[in-house]
């Protein structure tokens, strides 16, 4: 949005005079841009901040990119590069460190399995 705009959405006068309020539009600006900051949160970052992964013997804690994508109700066809990238830059924003997996499938078949991991030790130091 345009700084004009913020400011006559804001309900608040739009200040005229230079000299006399230079430092009350300076504040008023830096206000009027944590509002604007603050509506930019991404509607997953809350959603994200409550998943929870598996925790192995190592005290590590993952979950692959399927399982979260399933956590925020996205559709398969939704799933596209953009999507990925949304998803890691709200994962890293949350201490989350992506991995790639090789594993064995049930039918024996190698697989790359992707996803994110923390530790879950450091994670319940910072909650208490």
């Amino acid at each position: 949005m345009a700084l004009r705009a913020l400011l006559q959405n804001s309900n608040r006068p739009v200040p005229v005079s230079r000299s006399n309020h230079t430092m009350a539009w300076l504040t008023e600006l830096k206000n009027l841009q944590g509002e604007a900051a603050a509506r930019k949160i991404d509607p997953w970052h809350v959603r994200l901040e409550r998943v929870r992964g598996q925790i192995g013997d190592d005290g590590i804690e993952r979950i692959s990119t399927q399982a979260v994508f399933d956590h925020l109700e996205i559709f398969q066809r939704g799933r596209g590069a953009s999507a990925c990238r949304r998803l890691a830059k709200i994962m890293r924003e949350l201490g989350w460190m992506p991995i790639r997996v090789r594993g064995l499938t049930r039918g024996g078949y190698k697989e790359q399995v992707r996803g994110y991991c923390r530790d879950a030790h450091a994670m319940n130091r910072r909650a208490t």
